[in-house]
């Protein structure tokens, strides 16, 4: 079974995202957008959201419901530190001594921790062993039809510190004067996960686990993702800079094979998706498909895909 979620999220004055700091400015991420204004392509910069951003975001979750569920996280991921199995110093933690056969390595790693084998990793060590990640998430990129109003702007912040005339230094000052660069925009991104891929070798295609054991990682997958979009707990600076705005719409299709619904960031991105989806329901395959909108809150929508999934048998 294959998940597909397209989330669109407005945030006003956030900084979910920085990139550099230039002397005492903090500055977003932004990137190059194509966008079509009097019938001609122009680029334009954008505030955006990595996908790494995200993933991290989503690893952390995955985690936390992982130990929920009394499922296996290796110490670097239960500390928010995703090296994954990269060396031997980090494998070594997993399995001592270090099997010689790809295969073995694999099965070691998976079985030891939950968000290696959902989120992938690569041991770049001899032999070389890689597993894709389950998951998958785009850049965090404005609407289209609203991107020539997302902006990044400076914020002026000053830091104070009283010091006594025995712990001030030369010029020193008590206080500091700082820039954060904020951004406002109508995001939408796209998150897909693969429930099939999970608890099975990426060399053999076989099943490292058993059926239980899988079905049990495939929930903790699927509840860190409903976590992350109900508590809006991914990106940077939420201390300070929580946005201020919610997921304004989530659409969820829920196929045999991997389907991607057409990316947010597009206008008709629902109408389109649906359309697609049928083409797919002409050739015998099944799919659920449900939107939150105005009438739906997005953890309604996400339920109903859960309970889809339980109801076949995913988890």
């Amino acid at each position: 079974m294959f998940l597909s979620v397209g989330v669109r999220f407005e945030a006003n004055v956030e900084a979910l995202n920085m990139v550099e700091t230039a002397g005492n400015y903090s500055k977003h991420r932004r990137v190059p957008y194509l966008v079509e204004e009097d019938g001609k392509l122009k680029t334009v910069y954008v505030p955006a959201l990595s996908g790494e951003s995200l993933a991290h975001a989503y690893q952390e979750h995955l985690v936390k419901e992982a130990l929920g569920l009394n499922l296996p996280v290796c110490d670097d991921c239960r500390r928010g530190e995703f090296y994954k199995s990269m060396n031997k110093v980090h494998l070594k933690k997993k399995v001592n001594p270090i099997p010689e056969d790809p295969k073995k390595i694999e099965e070691a790693i998976v079985r030891a921790c939950v968000v290696e084998d959902v989120g992938g990793f690569l041991y770049a060590e001899k032999p070389p062993v890689r597993r894709s990640s389950a998951f998958q998430v785009s850049y965090a990129l404005p609407v289209k039809s609203m991107a020539l109003f997302a902006t990044s702007e400076p914020q002026l912040h000053a830091r104070h510190a009283q010091m006594d005339s025995s712990s001030k230094k030369g010029n020193a000052s008590e206080q500091m004067i700082y820039y954060v660069e904020t951004g406002t925009a109508l995001y939408g991104f796209t998150f897909n996960l693969d429930l099939d891929a999970i608890g099975v070798s990426a060399i053999t295609s076989k099943p490292i686990l058993d059926e239980n054991e899988i079905k049990a990682r495939r929930e903790a997958a699927l509840k860190a993702l409903f976590r992350m979009l109900s508590s809006a707990q991914f990106g940077a600076k939420l201390s300070r800079f929580f946005p201020v705005g919610g997921i304004r719409e989530v659409a969820i299709a829920v196929t045999e094979h991997p389907f991607v619904v057409t990316s947010p960031i597009y206008d008709d991105y629902i109408t389109k998706t649906e359309r697609r989806l049928k083409v797919l329901e002409s050739f015998g395959e099944r799919y659920l498909f449900t939107v939150a909108a105005d009438d739906k809150v997005p953890e309604e929508a996400l339920k109903e895909a859960m309970d889809y999934l339980k109801e076949k048998g995913a988890f």
